[in-house]
């Protein structure tokens, strides 16, 4: 399983796996404790995750970068 959280320093959506504890922001570069983050959506698939990030950051406004 898959989550879309937002970085609650720099505020901009990323994935993590559900079974990780912490991640490392790759724009701001803080340590996330991800019990601690803003959970937006979960998938099952990490393409579904990547979608879901997709559609969010288009909504947002943000390009994603690849």
């Amino acid at each position: 399983m898959y989550l879309v959280i937002i970085c609650y320093k720099c505020r901009r959506y990323l994935l993590a796996k559900a079974d990780q504890k912490t991640r490392q922001c790759p724009y701001c570069e803080a340590k996330l404790v991800l019990n601690r983050t803003r959970r937006v959506m979960t998938a099952k698939t990490a393409k579904q995750a990547s979608n879901l990030l997709r559609s969010l950051k288009e909504k947002r406004g943000t390009r994603m970068v690849q």
